[in-house]
This record gives C-alpha cells, structure tokens and sequence, in this order.
C-alpha cells in the first residue's frame, strides 16, 4: 500500500528531474553554438555527458547500497543542480565537458533509483504497465522542459539557479516515498553476466540502439536546426513536436508488443525510422516525417528493456536494469560524437542518414533472430 501511494510521488519527482534535464539538454548545444564551437566539440561535449552516464550507471549500485534508494537520490540531484551552475564559471570546452561529465553521473544514478524501484516493486503483470507511465511521464517532463525553455533565462548562471530549484523540488518529493532497495553483497561489475546472457542479447542491443539515437537526438538535433536559421523557440518547438510524438505513441506501441511480441514491434518500428529518415533527408513532409520518427525511436527503449527483464528471474531485475542502462549509455556516448565528426566533414543531413543505417543494422539482427519472442 506504501508503495502504491509512493509511486505517483516518484513520478511528481521524476517529473521536476526530466523538466531540468530537457531544458538544459537543448539549451547547451544553443549556447556553444552561440560561441562558435564546432559541431565535433559539441557532440564530445554531449559524449562527456554520457560518459558520466556510464560511471554513474556502474557506480548507482555502491551508491544505493552505502546510502539507501532515497539518499542516493537526493544527493544525485544535488550533484545536478551545483554542476549546471558550474557551467557558468567558464565558457570554454574543456570546462564544460567536465561539468557535464558530472551531470550525466547524477542522471544515470537517479534513473537507475527509480526505475529498479519500479522494477522491483512491480509484479510480472504490472511491470511493463508501470514501465510505460514512468516512460510517459518522463517524456512528458521531456516536452514540458521545451515548452517552458523559452521562460528560463539565458544567462547561464540564472538559468543554473532555476535547475537547482527544480531539483530542490525533485529532492523534496523522493523524501516522501517508501522506496527500499535491497542491497547486494556482490559489485556492480556482475552486471557483466547480464550483458552476455544469450536469452536477453536483443532487448540489450535494443536499448543501445535507442540510446545511439535519442543520445544523437538530443546531442545534435537543436544544432541541426540553428545551423539551419532557425530560433530558439522554433528548435524548442521542432523538439516538442519530436518527444510529444513519443509521449502518444507509449502505451499503444507496449499494448502491441504485448499483444503481438516484441521482435516484431521492433522490427516494424525500425523499419518506419528508416522511412521517417529518408523523409528528412529529402526534405519531404518533414512534420510527418518528425511524428513519425518521435514514435518510433522513443518506443524503442521500453519494448527492449521490457524483453530484457522477461528473460531473468525477480532477483537479478536490479542487476539487468544496471546492464540495460549500461548498454544505453554506451550507445549515447559513442553515437553524437562519430555523427558529429561526419557532418562536421559532409553536411547536417548525415544525421538523418546515420539514423536510418543504426536502424537497418537493427532490422538485420532482428531478422536474423530464430527464438521465439521475449
């Protein structure tokens, strides 16, 4: 009962989280294009976030077990708001990576909290339901964080002061709930297991894929758009526009890979994000073309985290949760950077393009796959 009435709190607070991370996701890309670095510096700068992704994906497990699920939390959101006011002490590259570095370590670390809490408290039937909510309310923060962009300031460190009040409330919410997590007498590093657990290989991957393309997405894509002269608020809203067709497309994507399995929800899915991509590239119907790609590569991640922990025993949920965030993150770090060098050296559609080939490589595995669905 503690938890049926925690988890709509953890929500609320996820939602303050997911606001501040949207807002700033787009806005640092908007700043260093303002003083004119690269695309190449931009998207290191956007691979050092996922490199603290990574760390705080492998340490989350240490945190919680030293600190307990709330704690962990709330230092983690501390760590968030000093390190987006740390942005303001100086603008230069290596500054802001390191900054960022640490931001993406307190993302992953409140990611991993909530979701093993989700995880572990839901039930077989529940958990993919509560997996769904807690996606939509996480893109709807996403959307909600682009919508009210063009209230923050633009000055760096008042907009630094606006995220350390979100993350105030965040911090205030997650102190209400009843979360535990149990804690484990083996490390972090046994997620290695999980990784080359054969059963699970393809919701793994899956979640690479996804965080290759929402990792480039949010990396790259309010640079794509300013290089092509568009405002701020006309980015934001190309970015509204991308996530709400995510937030739409949750439920009705897990009712048909429930209904129908997964590989083949998948296999459809990365089909269309090719059809959406070349769309881009050819400049044709490119509001469709973005509806459709929001559906489908923001749909991505919960199908395969779904398949994923289907395959393992209650147990071992935390531990596979930490392999699919790990495998997340890897994809998001090594994607922006590799994308940006390339349409550093051609031109912005190579954004699209490389989507469209991530994609194909995905129909291909699933293709090839002969097990029966997850």
């Amino acid at each position: 009962m503690r938890h049926s009435y925690s988890f709509p709190i953890l929500l609320t607070s996820l939602l303050f989280v997911t606001i501040a991370l949207s807002a700033l996701n787009t806005q640092v890309p908007l700043w260093l294009v303002r003083e004119d670095f690269s695309l190449g510096q931009i998207g290191l700068v956007g691979s050092s976030y996922f490199t603290g992704n990574l760390v705080g994906t492998i340490m989350a497990n240490w945190f919680i077990s030293r600190f307990n699920a709330r704690y962990t939390y709330t230092y983690s959101c501390l760590i968030f708001a000093v390190a987006t006011i740390g942005l303001s002490f100086s603008m230069d590259f290596y500054s802001w990576a390191i900054w960022r570095f640490f931001i993406g370590i307190a993302c992953a670390v409140t990611w991993v909290v909530i979701e093993s809490c989700i995880l572990v408290t839901g039930s077989v039937r529940t958990r993919g339901k509560m997996l769904a909510i807690y996606l939509s309310t996480y893109y709807l923060g996403t959307v909600l964080g682009q919508a009210l962009l063009q209230y923050f300031p633009q000055d760096v460190l008042y907009f630094g002061l606006v995220i350390a009040l979100l993350m105030g409330l965040a911090i205030l919410f997650i102190l209400l709930t009843h979360y535990k997590l149990p804690k484990r007498k083996q490390n972090s590093f046994n997620i290695i297991p999980m990784i080359l657990y054969k059963p699970s290989r393809l919701g793994l991957i899956g979640c690479m894929i996804a965080g290759m393309l929402i990792g480039s997405l949010y990396s790259l894509m309010p640079a794509y758009y300013s290089h092509l002269g568009y405002s701020d608020n006309q980015v934001a809203n190309w970015m509204i526009l991308l996530i709400l067709s995510g937030v739409i497309a949750q439920m009705p994507a897990n009712y048909c890979a429930d209904k129908y399995g997964r590989r083949i929800v998948l296999l459809i899915e990365s089909l269309l994000t090719v059809v959406a991509c070349l769309m881009l590239v050819f400049n044709f119907y490119s509001v469709l073309a973005i509806i459709l790609l929001g559906t489908t590569i923001y749909t991505i991640y919960p199908i395969s985290m779904a398949w994923a922990c289907s395959c393992v025993r209650k147990q071992e949920i935390v531990t596979m949760n930490q392999a699919m965030l790990l495998t997340n993150t890897i994809g998001s770090l090594i994607a922006p950077a590799i994308i940006a060098f390339i349409m550093d050296m051609t031109n912005n559609t190579y954004l699209f393009v490389s989507f469209a080939i991530i994609s194909l490589y995905f129909v291909v595995l699933l293709l090839r796959e002969r097990a029966t669905d997850a």
